[in-house]
C-alpha cells in the first residue's frame, strides 16, 4: 500500500522519553495528543494497532506529526531536515565518490572532505533518528505482548494480525539497528525488554550487535507473511532474507568472519521468490514507481498525505538547477545541490545516450552549381538540388562530393536549367561553353572541385575510414567506412575508446576533416573530434551538403547513465557551484506516462531501499568470493540480466573471465548509485579509506587525496556521550 492516509493515535511513550532524555541531549519526544496521556486509552481503537505500526513505517520517510513542518519528533534540528532517509543518504552518499553537494549547511562539507568528528551535527541527526526509530519500535512491541492483549481482551483475528504486526516492527528495529552497525559499529542498546524509566543504557559491541541483528531476522522469519504478499510498503521474509543477505555479506567488515556462503543462501531464497526486473532502469525512480518489478522494500512518500522535505523530495529537487527544467521533473522549483563526480561518470562507457553529435546543415545560401547527367536517369534534371557543388566563399570555387555508378556522364551548369552549361572537349581537365560530355568509367565517391572563373575541373575518387586514438588501431590506419547511397552517407558501427578521431580520404592524410569549433561541421584539416568513453558508436559522415557534416551515436549504450551536461563541466573545481560537475537525473517525480506527480513540491517517489538486483550482485560477490553452495554460471546470468536492461539488449553482456570483484563493485555503483549503498560498498572493498582510490575533493583536496582508516566508521556523537557514562567512543582517533 501506499499510506494514502493514516490518522496517528495519539501517543505517550513515557518510556520513550525518558530513554530518549537520557541517552541523549537533543532528543525530546512529545505526546501526539496533549489531551491523551496513557497508551492503554490509544489501544481502546482496534484499529489503533495497525495505525502504530504505520507510524513505524512512516519513521523512515516522515519526521514529524504534521508535515512538512510544525509538529517535529525529535527537537533540535529542522524536522524537514532531519528525516531518517534524507540523513540516510547523507551519509551513505556523500562521502563517497558518486555525490557532492553544493551547500554549507552547519558542517555538512565535512562529508566530502572525511574530516568529520563527534560534534557534526548531521552525523548526531543519523544517530538520534536511528534510535527514535529504534525506541519506537521497542514501545510497540512492549504495547503488544500477550499479557497486554489479554488485558485488553483483544480478539482472535486481530491477535492473529498483530503477530505479522509484531514481526515487522521487530524487522524494521533489526534494519536501524544494521543501519547503527553499519555505520557506528558500537552503540547503546535498548530493547522491548528493558525496565522502562530513566536508566542508562548499555553499549554493546559489533559482535554482539552483528548475532542479535541475526538473530531477530531469522526469530521473524515464520511471522512474516510470504514474498510479495503483504501489502506494499510493508515489510515480508523476503525484507528480511535481503536485510540477512547484506548482513553476510558484510560480515568480514564488522565481526571478521567470513560468512559469504550464508550470504548465497539468503539472497537466492530472495531470487527464488518470484521478484522480476522492471523491463524500464528509469520506472523504479518515478512517481509512480509502486508499480514497477522488482522492489523488494520501498519507503513510501505521497506528495499529498506524506509531506516532507527529506526523502525523495530532497533527492530530486536538490539535484535540480543550473539550466535544468524543474517542470521535466515534474518538480515546481530546482534547489541546485546534488551532484557527482567525475570518478563516478567515468564507470559508464559513455555518457548521453543515443545521439551523440546531430548532424548540421550549415549554410544552405551558398552560391551553386548544378552537376545533371546520366546517373538521374533518362531526364538530365539540373535542378535536382542533391546534385550540386557549392562556393562557400562565394569566389567561383566550388567544390562537392557525388556518388556515381559506373559509365557515368555528366555536365555542370550554373543555374538549374541548361542556360549556361560546360563540359570538357579533349577530356583535358579544362571546361568548353556547351562542350563535351564528360565520362567516369568506374563507380565511386567523387570530389568535385570547379574554378568556373578558370574553366577548370578535377575529379578524385574517394573512399573514406575513420581513424584516431579512440579507433582500435589508433592513430596507426583507418577503420574503413562504408557509403550508403540510400542515405548518402559514410557509415561505420565500431567500438570505440575514450580518446579522438578524424575523417579522411584514401588512407592518407592529403585529404581529412576534423571539427573545429565542435559544431559538427566538418572543415579540411579541422581540429581532432571528442569521444566521450568506450563503446560501441554508430558514426555517419554526410559530404552531399554543401556544408559537410557527420553524426555520431550510441545504438547500444547503459541506459542508467541517467546524467545532465547542458553547461555542466565534468570537473568540480567549486563545490558550491552547481554548474561544475554533472548532474543526475534519477529521481523524477513523474509518471510512467509522462504525467506530473500529485504535487509539484512534495513528491510521489516511493525510495526503493531494497530491490532484486541489489540480491543478483550480492549473490554475484558472495560466490567471487568464495561462498559454497552458489554458481559462477548463474553469477554471471544475474549480473547480465542486469546490463541486458540497462543495455537493451547483449551488447552490455560480459563473459566469465570478465566477471571479478572489481567489475561488481563499478556494477553496483552504475545500478545502484544514490541508493544508499555506495560507503558500505567502498568500505567493503577497503576504497573509502587509506587507498589510492581517490575522487574530486576527496580529503578537502580538489584531486582528492587518501584519508585514515577510522573514517570508516562515524563517531558516537558527543551529546551522547556526555549524557551516557556507559558509552566510550568507538574509535580512539575521534
Amino acid at each position: 500500500m501506499k499510506f494514502k492516509s493514516f490518522k496517528l493515535p495519539a501517543l505517550l511513550m513515557v518510556g520513550l522519553a525518558m530513554f530518549a532524555v537520557s541517552c541523549f541531549k537533543d532528543l525530546d519526544t512529545v505526546p501526539l495528543d496533549k489531551n491523551v496521556t496513557t497508551s492503554e486509552t490509544v489501544y481502546d481503537n482496534p484499529s489503533a494497532y495497525k495505525q502504530v505500526l504505520a507510524k513505524l513505517y512512516a519513521g523512515l520517510a516522515l519526521s514529524g506529526q504534521q508535515g512538512p513542518a510544525g509538529q517535529p519528533d525529535i527537537s533540535g534540528i529542522d524536522e524537514g531536515f532531519s528525516t531518517y532517509l534524507r540523513q540516510y543518504f547523507k551519509a551513505q552518499e556523500l562521502p563517497t565518490d558518486e555525490a557532492v553537494i553544493g551547500w554549507n549547511d552547519g558542517t555538512i562539507q565535512d562529508f566530502h572532505q572525511q574530516d568529520w568528528d563527534a560534534n557534526s551535527e548531521f552525523i548526531t541527526a543519523m544517530y538520534n533518528r536511528i534510535f527514535y526509530q529504534i525506541s519506537l519500535c521497542n514501545e510497540y512491541l512492549r504495547e503488544t505482548t500477550d499479557a497486554k492483549l489479554d488485558a485488553r481482551s483483544v480478539e482472535s483475528t486481530l491477535r492473529a494480525d498483530i503477530v505479522k504486526f509484531r514481526a515487522e516492527a521487530r524487522f524494521l528495529r533489526a534494519l536501524s539497528y544494521w543501519h547503527a552497525l553499519d555505520m557506528f559499529r558500537t552503540v547503546p542498546f535498548v530493547t522491548e525488554n528493558d525496565v522502562v524509566g530513566a536508566f542508562f543504557p548499555r553499549q554493546i559491541g559489533a559482535p554482539e550487535l552483528f548475532s542479535y541483528v541475526e538473530s531477530e531476522l531469522k526469530a521473524i522469519e515464520g511471522d512474516l507473511v510470504a514474498p510479495r504478499a503483504n501489502e506494499y510498503g510493508r515489510a515480508d521474509k523476503a525484507c528480511a532474507w535481503t536485510l540477512l543477505a547484506k548482513l553476510y555479506l558484510n560480515a568480514k567488515v564488522y565481526v571478521d568472519r567470513e560468512l559469504y556462503s550464508d550470504c548465497i543462501t539468503y539472497s537466492k531464497k530472495v531470487i527464488d521468490a518470484g521478484y522480476n526486473l522492471d523491463s524500464k532502469y528509469k520506472n523504479l525512480f518515478l512517481a509512480d514507481n509502486n508499480n514497477a518489478s522488482g522492489i523488494i522494500f520501498p519507503v513510501v512518500f505521497d506528495g499529498l498525505r506524506g509531506q516532507t522535505y527529506g526523502g525523495t523530495t530532497f533527492m530530486s529537487h536538490a539535484a535540480v538547477g543550473g539550466s535544468m527544467s524543474p517542470a521535466e521533473f515534474g518538480l515546481d522549483g530546482g534547489w541546485g545541490g546534488l551532484r557527482t563526480t567525475s570518478t563516478f561518470v567515468a564507470k559508464f562507457p559513455a555518457v548521453g545516450g543515443g545521439t551523440i553529435v546531430s548532424p548540421n546543415d550549415g549554410n544552405t545560401s551558398y552560391p551553386l552549381l548544378y552537376v545533371p547527367g546520366n546517373y538521374q536517369g533518362t531526364a538530365w534534371t539540373p535542378s535536382d538540388a542533391t546534385t550540386v557543388l557549392a562556393s562557400p566563399n562565394a569566389d567561383g570555387n566550388f567544390e562537392g562530393y557525388l556518388y556515381f555508378p559506373a559509365a557515368t556522364e555528366f555536365k555542370f551548369t550554373t543555374g538549374p536549367n541548361w542556360d549556361e552549361n560546360y563540359g570538357d572537349t579533349g577530356a583535358d581537365g579544362t571546361l568548353e561553353s556547351g562542350g563535351d560530355n564528360i565520362k567516369i568509367a568506374d563507380a565511386g565517391f567523387y570530389k568535385l572541385n570547379v574554378n568556373i572563373n578558370a574553366k577548370t575541373f578535377t575529379i578524385l575518387k574517394t573512399d573514406w575510414g575513420l581513424i584516431g586514438s579512440a579507433t582500435p588501431d589508433g592513430w596507426n590506419s583507418d577503420q574503413n567506412m562504408t557509403y550508403d547511397p540510400t542515405d548518402r552517407s559514410w557509415n561505420i558501427t565500431v567500438n570505440l575508446v575514450d580518446g579522438e578521431i578524424k575523417f579522411r580520404a584514401n588512407d592518407g592524410w592529403d585529404l581529412n576533416y576534423g571539427d573545429t569549433g565542435s559544431n559538427a561541421l566538418l572543415e579540411a584539416g579541422g581540429d581532432n573530434i571528442k569521444i566521450p568513453g568506450a563503446g560501441l558508436y554508430a558514426i555517419k559522415l554526410y559530404l552531399d551538403k554543401p556544408d559537410y557534416t557527420y553524426s555520431i551515436a550510441r545504438p547500444a549504450f547503459d541506459s542508467r547513465a541517467l546524467f545532465y551536461t547542458d553547461g555542466q563541466s565534468l570537473e568540480i573545481s567549486d563545490i558550491s557551484q552547481f554548474k561544475d560537475g554533472y548532474a543526475i537525473t534519477k529521481y523524477r517525480n513523474v509518471t510512467s506516462t509522462g504525467a506530473p506527480g500529485s504535487n509539484l513540491t512534495f513528491v510521489d517517489i516511493d525510495f526503493p531501499m531494497f530491490r532484486i538486483e541489489d540480491v543478483y550482485l550480492i549473490y554475484a560477490e558472495a560466490v567471487l568470493r568464495g561462498g559454497s553452495g552458489g554458481s559462477p554460471t548463474d553469477a554471471l546470468a544475474y549480473v547480465n540480466a542486469i546490463r541486458n536492461r540497462a543495455y537493451n539488449g547483449t551488447a552490455g553482456n560480459i563473459v566469465q573471465s570478465e566477471l571479478n570483484l572489481d567489475f561488481i563493485l563499478d556494477e553496483r555503483a552504475r545500478e545502484l548509485y544514490w541508493e544508499c549503498h555506495r560507503r558500505t560498498d567502498l568500505v567493503r572493498y577497503g576504497r573509502l579509506t587509506e587507498t589510492n582510490y581517490v575522487w574530486a575533493w576527496k580529503g578537502g583536496v580538489k584531486d582528492g587525496k587518501s584519508t585514515p582508516a577510522f573514517r570508516n566508521i562515524f563517531p558516537i556523537p558527543a551529546s551522547d556521550l556526555g549524557a551516557n557514562p556507559n558509552l566510550k567512543q568507538n574509535d580512539p582517533n575521534y
